[in-house]
């Protein structure tokens, strides 16, 4: 996990400093993605560069997500405030075409719902999106229900084909569009030979 200063709490901790105290809740996020740690090489006498760039790709390959589409974005739909711990969008996408993975009503219509959870640290206000409508994106999203809650709070009921954030899925890295693309030998091969580390 790495540790840093949001910038949304700075002014908190700033205030808090002058005894002020902390002026919205502040909450914790450790998504305890994997690193090139969790995983390791069969061979131990593989060229030092091959093995950090295969393992970049290891972990990038074990956070791709299941289902993967490409589409343009066409609205966004907030469907909570900046002040709570999730702050929730509606992302509607057309001219979808899905590259792995499947999302059924896409296939028949083309367009796709996705739910964004964009975790808050209390900053989000003063976030701008990472994407404007009219953006062509492939993203990466897990299977949804059709609604979309918080807390035990549904915030929306409706069509929703998948989901991603705060910790995975969202727009693919060159590096996973690689992946996306390559041949299953290679896919096998990353795996074969970069298996995940034991535990002791």
């Amino acid at each position: 996990m790495r540790f840093g200063i949001p910038r949304g709490i700075r002014p908190a901790i700033f205030l808090a400093a002058f005894g002020i105290g902390w002026p919205i809740p502040v909450h914790g996020l450790d998504c305890g993605l994997p690193i090139a740690a969790f995983f390791e090489s069969i061979d131990p006498n593989a060229d030092p560069t091959k093995r950090a760039l295969d393992l970049e790709a290891r972990v990038a390959l074990d956070t791709l997500s299941p289902i993967v589409f490409s589409g343009r974005l066409v609205s966004v739909r907030h469907l909570s405030g900046p002040n709570t711990p999730g702050w929730f969008e509606l992302l509607g996408f057309k001219d979808v075409r899905v590259l792995k993975g499947t999302l059924p009503r896409s296939k028949i219509d083309r367009t796709a719902m996705v739910a964004f959870d964009r975790w808050c640290d209390g900053g989000c206000a003063r976030r701008p999106l990472e994407w404007a409508p009219g953006a062509l994106l492939t993203i990466g999203v897990s299977p949804s229900p059709d609604k979309v809650t918080s807390e035990g709070k549904t915030l929306y009921r409706g069509r929703v084909d998948g989901q991603f954030g705060p910790c995975r899925g969202g727009p693919l890295s060159p590096l996973k569009l690689m992946l996306l693309a390559a041949p299953p030998e290679e896919i096998a091969r990353l795996e074969r030979e970069y298996p995940p580390r034991k535990r002791p």
